[in-house]
């Protein structure tokens, strides 16, 4: 493949700050066609992608117009799943954002449509992709905190005021967040538990915790989209060796063991440098966008491919009924779909 032609759907701040210089570290990417609804956000298209590349209104008319390789997709959640059907259908690879509908049955028949695709598709879970990530779960395997007891990842930031789609918030934000813990933790867990939190009308909430049973080793996510921070992520690792903490914006470690307590010592603080260049401020986003890329030049699968979306999607709909029923809910098996 001499250059990998792809296209956008959606021109807002996200395919601004991400997507675009993401693409932009790749010579080999061609950006062909872009497609917003406003007036001004095509405007913008021309202004700073170019003459070359061909401007529509919607993700119909771009999917009609000149040949892809790849589409991008960042757009309101309110039509992720008419767009994700419509790319799915055209046969293109995808790059998209969660989620991927606004209820949980338009959630779940997206699912068997990505399992059974033939395409590349890829979620975006930067989070997952972050490489002061990838070096904390090496350091846990490695047994630098003795055997890991519990995970514990934390989202402070000022988001209330953004809406939502209808769906319990470790749902809604749970592909990002749960793929941080497995991804720490290095499977995925078996059942969940929501301790329900409150804030607007409807089932998202502003304040949401929720524990995960991966067998042996506990993990939590604590969501807060109402905070006086603006933008914070940790992640806990308690060991029975030691502890370690990820400052996931900060890209550091810190790293204290029981040889450092007997020795009033406070352990060891590290800057692990993102792999690539960070994109809209979110570190492994560029590395997301990487792997995508080689997925369709190779034709190989990726990790983030659609039984790894569903894993992450049937643990979301696991904490749906866990809000329901205020008990702990067993986690669909993916292999379920290919019978479906």
């Amino acid at each position: 493949m001499s250059s990998i032609r792809v296209g956008l759907i959606g021109y807002g701040g996200w395919t601004r700050m991400a997507f675009v210089p993401a693409l932009r570290q790749h010579e080999r990417v061609r950006i062909v066609s872009a497609a917003a609804f406003s007036e001004a956000s095509q405007e913008r298209i021309r202004e700073e992608l170019g003459p070359d590349v061909q401007v529509y209104g919607g993700f119909e008319a771009l999917l009609d117009g000149p040949e892809l390789d790849a589409v991008m997709l960042a757009i309101p959640d309110a039509i992720h799943e008419a767009a994700m059907n419509a790319v799915l259908d055209a046969g293109v690879a995808a790059y998209y954002e969660p989620p991927l509908a606004g209820c949980p049955d338009g959630i779940r028949k997206m699912l068997k449509r990505l399992v059974a695709a033939d395409q590349v598709t890829h979620g975006d879970l930067e989070i997952g992709y972050a490489t002061v990530v990838h070096r904390a779960a090496e350091l846990l395997r490695s047994g630098a905190i003795g055997a890991p007891q519990t995970v514990h990842l934390k989202l402070r930031s000022d988001w209330a005021g953004f809406g939502g789609p209808d769906l319990c918030l470790a749902h809604h934000l749970g592909p990002w967040y749960v793929d941080g813990l497995n991804s720490i933790i290095g499977r995925s867990p078996g059942r969940v538990l929501v301790m329900d939190g409150h804030g607007q009308a409807g089932r998202r909430q502003f304040h949401s915790v929720v524990h995960f049973d991966y067998g042996g080793l506990w993990g939590t996510i604590h969501l807060n989209i109402n905070s006086v921070d603006k933008l914070e992520t940790t992640i806990e690792v308690t060991g029975d060796e030691g502890d370690l903490t990820v400052d996931y914006f900060r890209n550091t470690i810190h790293l204290r063991t029981k040889s450092d307590a007997d020795s009033d010592a406070d352990g060891e603080t590290t800057h692990v440098a993102p792999a690539m260049p960070v994109v809209g401020g979110w570190p492994g986003e560029a590395e997301s966008v990487a792997e995508f890329l080689g997925a369709v030049e190779q034709g190989t699968p990726n990790r983030t491919d659609g039984r790894m979306a569903a894993q992450l999607y049937h643990t979301g709909l696991a904490i749906e009924q866990s809000k329901d029923t205020g008990g702990w809910v067993e986690i669909e098996d993916v292999a379920e779909l290919d019978s479906l």
